[in-house]
């Protein structure tokens, strides 16, 4: 039965395409393929040029964040770079970022709080310049002939690339391109990041590097599943490199990335399949490539920055006496080595950051409304003490002004008493009684009297606690490296630098007081003699 059926199905078939094949085609039916034919073709042209927008489509994706990156970079360039030269005058914090970078070109030692490399790029551009460091950048004042021009377009160009960092980091956030567009825009158009990158700052240095680190840490964090690759080692050590280089401008870099790096090996040790052995890989790329490599970094600018500076300047009174002493033009090669009776000295604090004991005529407003004792950072005649005999001891007659022509010339050791006189004034260095006025838990420190007037509060002992070990151990005091205490021989307290300044009364400087509870290993009571003249002694060799 279903052989018949099958039989009758291929008859008809074969039968009809007989039949059609016999008689002649009818017109109506050869317009219908015709229209077929012509509806095939228009269909063909139609996907066609669906395929010619699809590829444009394509090559539009792939080229438009590289156009928008063009376009706004243009953008930038041309609002930090226009007008730049709109006013010639010194602006603002040109006038220390500027100073600074002529110390480099001029290789003369300052003092900042700030890691150096940003004012070591501000010295590159003056020197790319032809500038040679004689301009004081005193504030408002005009510019000189220097072509200060290209030292502002130099820091501008680091203002310039902050634009499209912000986009790249945006697309790395898979934000869409309008989206990092409109964030792009609005690092463009800011008007505090578009100001502080056209003058001579270290503020759009800064900020770029901190905007490249950012990227860097959008980068590697889209690598998470592709742990150890050469990407990932790449975009880590890229990080690293970043927080080196933010750090060495201003420690705000060591927190750019710390907390998300927390946070990520925090989840890393969560994760149930990763073996332990894995998640101290992660540790230690990350110990190596985030805390060593910036480190290394840090330290190497600084290193460089001491090899620049390496003649006297502005800046030495911060750093340590014997680090003074290498420096070029430094005159304490004149010093003699050994500290006599009569000698002429300046005194200089051990605490970190100490300056130079100092007095001068103004007086406390309270308290004994003696002369002020402070510590100061800057060398001038008010830092000098002669260092004089105790009342009892002194050779000298009273009428005239202390000196070592008519004594036995007698070197200070360990134990010895003596008094302090200052020079440009005559007072003595003196404690009594009465509260410090600031730190108000310790005894004040005075200048009193005068060199031939005063009492036995003004006697001081000598107390040696280290000396440098290439010289013999025998307590005697000699200049730059000699530590020692000055201990009241009445009082029993140590002469100490304080941490705070005193207010707008003693302009400013640190204070002195006499502490009661007499802590040998203290710094802050820790002293050397810096400077040191005595004409009957030699000059050290």
């Amino acid at each position: 039965m279903a052989r018949v059926v099958e039989e009758e199905r291929t008859w008809t078939t074969s039968s009809l395409a007989q039949i059609d094949d016999d008689y002649p085609v009818k017109p109506h039916k050869l317009d219908l393929q015709g229209q077929i034919k012509q509806h095939q073709h228009t269909s063909l042209k139609a996907d066609n040029r669906g395929s010619d927008k699809r590829k444009l489509a394509r090559i539009v994706e792939a080229y438009s964040s590289t156009v928008l990156t063009f376009v706004l970079t243009g953008l930038s360039a041309w609002t930090r770079y226009r007008d730049i030269l709109s006013t010639n005058n010194v602006i603002w914090d040109e006038a220390h970022f500027g100073k600074f970078g002529s110390f480099y070109i001029k290789r003369e030692h300052y003092f900042d709080v700030h890691p150096p490399l940003a004012k070591m790029l501000i010295g590159l551009s003056g020197i790319l310049a032809g500038y040679d460091g004689s301009f004081d950048f005193e504030p408002g004042a005009n510019y000189p002939d220097i072509n200060y021009r290209f030292m502002r377009l130099f820091n501008a160009t680091f203002g310039v690339v902050m634009v499209p960092l912000a986009f790249w980091t945006a697309r790395e956030l898979h934000m869409s391109r309008t989206a990092s567009t409109f964030a792009a825009a609005m690092v463009l158009m800011d008007n505090a990041y578009l100001v502080i990158s056209r003058y001579i700052l270290l503020d759009s240095m800064l900020l770029s590097s901190i905007c490249f680190v950012v990227l860097c840490l959008a980068k590697f964090r889209n690598l998470r599943d592709r742990a150890f690759s050469a990407k990932w080692w790449m975009w880590l050590s890229m990080m690293g490199v970043g927080i080196g280089v933010v750090s060495s401008m201003k420690w705000v870099g060591f927190f750019v990335t710390a907390l998300y790096t927390v946070e990520d090996l925090w989840d890393l040790l969560g994760d149930l399949h990763m073996t332990m052995a894995t998640y101290v890989m992660h540790w230690v790329a990350r110990s190596i490539l985030l805390i060593a490599l910036p480190t290394t970094i840090y330290i190497s600018c600084f290193i460089a920055h001491f090899h620049i500076l390496s003649n006297t300047g502005p800046g030495d009174a911060y750093m340590p006496s014997l680090f003074q002493a290498n420096l070029n033009g430094s005159d304490f090669s004149k010093n003699p080595l050994e500290v006599a009776y009569g000698s002429l000295v300046t005194i200089k604090s051990s605490a970190h950051g100490g300056g130079l004991l100092h007095s001068h005529v103004q007086t406390y407003p309270q308290g004994s409304k003696q002369q002020q004792v402070t510590t100061y950072h800057h060398k001038d005649r008010n830092n000098e003490w002669i260092l004089t005999r105790s009342r009892d001891k002194a050779v000298h007659h009273l009428n005239n002004p202390p000196n070592n022509n008519n004594e036995h010339l007698q070197i200070l050791k360990s134990g010895d008493i003596l008094r302090l006189v200052h020079k440009t004034t005559g007072r003595n260095l003196h404690t009594h009684r009465i509260r410090a006025p600031v730190t108000t838990t310790q005894l004040e420190v005075s200048g009193y009297g005068y060199w031939n007037q005063g009492d036995g509060y003004d006697e001081w002992v000598v107390e040696v606690v280290g000396e440098d070990s290439r010289l013999p151990q025998d307590g005697t005091l000699r200049s730059l490296t000699t530590k020692f205490l000055l201990r009241h021989r009445i009082l029993r307290c140590l002469l100490t630098t304080g941490m705070m300044p005193l207010p707008e009364l003693g302009f400013r400087q640190v204070e002195v007081y006499c502490d009661q509870s007499s802590k040998p290993g203290n710094l802050n009571s820790i002293w050397n003699i810096e400077r040191h003249r005595n004409h009957r002694r030699k000059f050290l060799s």
